[in-house]
């Protein structure tokens, strides 16, 4: 519970925004320091950077005034500057700007620069340099070791909207998945209800969809909310963006458990588990890989080289997870087709296309993004991940509810099933 409350805490330190502000202690600022990145849509973005110097004692440097050099970088070029030496790379960059810091502990004048795209949406890279060490020269001496530059960079995007082009668009598709699982939410709710009614029937199957139900709508909802106070401030609610991720790996948590049980005969071959004691640790080891996962992909999520949460080496290591994962859900799924002849093996090929698709789809989609414009992939990922998702779920949720679905044939229940359709 420690660890996972640490987590939680660095989560809401890590968590996205465009109003960027960043601090550096002076005697350890490099040659040249990244800030951060913004997608710029077709039209005039402008954004605004102040720095202040905080720590200094003395009135003399109080009333002096330190340059510092600001940099802006287009995505065109960005690769060919971070193959070269920090203080080669401003012969690349679009826009260079000397910004005075005055010493007295107060923002320097705001920079206000205006971007503008005619053909096409680009990535733009912000970054300080002090090549000449005009800025560190000054504070050599032990007594301004505690000295920080603090940097605030506040980005609009077209329309003055706070979001980067990688998130257009974004919050509408998540309204329609919202919807789709409040619809999908009470119609399960009740036939549940409905058969309890009527048979003093209970689906742990059907019940667990339920749950993961409930845990996506309230996490792509408060996500949703979180996003509302994005659009107008450009950092959001940190708690409400974190609560948000910590639910949704809880409700694919429970939809992975539901595909993993059912491959190895859960409500088909048995009801229980005879060797649970090996099951639990196995879930466990899931939901701890889950959520390190979620934990790992916030860790510099503003970085350079990270278009999406899961870029670079976090995004092959959840994918090698998933692959574990698929692999052990086919091995229960094998496991189960040997033993069983007919409807079961029929529903057993069904449920490897089902839950294929949803395991091998975030290694899938890892790789397309390999090939894809990197303010797209944002929305790859994204959308493509909440699409399989609820795909799952509406799957799962036909398979259990339909009468004349495989699973309503050779579930446990079957045979009782069968009996009252004999009546009705």
């Amino acid at each position: 519970m420690y660890k996972f409350l640490i987590l939680l805490q660095a989560l809401l330190w890590i968590s996205e925004t465009k109003k960027v502000q960043k601090s550096f202690r002076i005697r350890q600022l490099s040659d040249w320091e990244y800030l951060t990145k913004f997608g710029a849509e077709v039209g005039d973005v402008t954004y605004h950077i102040k720095f202040k110097l905080v720590g200094l004692e003395s009135e003399e440097m109080r009333e002096r005034k330190f340059p510092i050099l600001f940099e802006l970088y287009l995505d065109e070029e960005w690769p060919e500057a971070l193959e070269k030496q920090s203080c080669e790379r401003q012969s690349l960059a679009r826009r260079k700007e000397t910004i005075q810091v005055p010493g007295n502990g107060e923002f320097s004048q705001v920079y206000t620069g205006n971007i503008k795209a005619k053909l096409r949406a680009h990535m733009w890279y912000y970054a300080i340099s002090d090549c000449h060490r005009r800025l560190r020269d000054e504070f050599k001496e032990d007594q301004y070791k505690r000295v920080k530059l603090e940097v605030d960079i506040h980005i609009k995007n077209v329309g003055k909207t706070e979001f980067s082009v990688e998130q257009f668009g974004i919050q509408y598709f998540m309204i329609v998945v919202v919807l789709v699982d409040i619809v999908m939410l009470v119609y399960n709710g009740y036939y549940i209800v409905q058969r309890h009614e009527k048979y003093e029937e209970f689906s742990l199957a059907l019940f667990l969809l339920v749950v993961t139900l409930f845990l996506e709508a309230i996490s792509y909802s408060v996500n949703l909310l979180h996003l509302w106070f994005y659009s107008n401030d450009g950092q959001g609610v940190l708690f409400l963006h974190v609560a948000s991720v910590i639910v949704q790996v809880a409700s694919q948590f429970s939809l992975t458990m539901i595909l993993v049980m059912l491959s190895w005969g859960w409500q088909i071959s048995f009801t229980k588990f005879e060797n649970f004691e090996i099951f639990l640790p196995l879930s466990l080891l899931i939901a701890f890989f889950q959520l390190t996962i979620v934990g790992v992909g916030f860790i510099d999520y503003d970085a350079y080289y990270k278009d999406h949460s899961y870029e670079g080496w976090v995004g092959w290591l959840a994918s090698f997870i998933f692959i574990g994962e698929f692999i052990y859900f086919m091995n229960g799924l094998s496991n189960t087709y040997k033993k069983s002849n007919g409807a079961v093996q029929q529903f057993i090929l069904m449920l490897g296309i089902y839950g294929g698709i949803y395991f091998i789809s975030f290694p899938v989609l890892q790789t397309v993004n390999l090939v894809v414009a990197r303010y797209l992939r944002h929305k790859v990922m994204e959308i493509g991940t909440i699409s399989l998702r609820t795909a799952a779920i509406l799957l799962l949720t036909h398979l259990f509810t339909s009468k004349k679905s495989l699973f309503a044939k050779i579930s446990y229940d079957s045979k009782s099933f069968l009996d009252r359709n004999k009546d009705e």
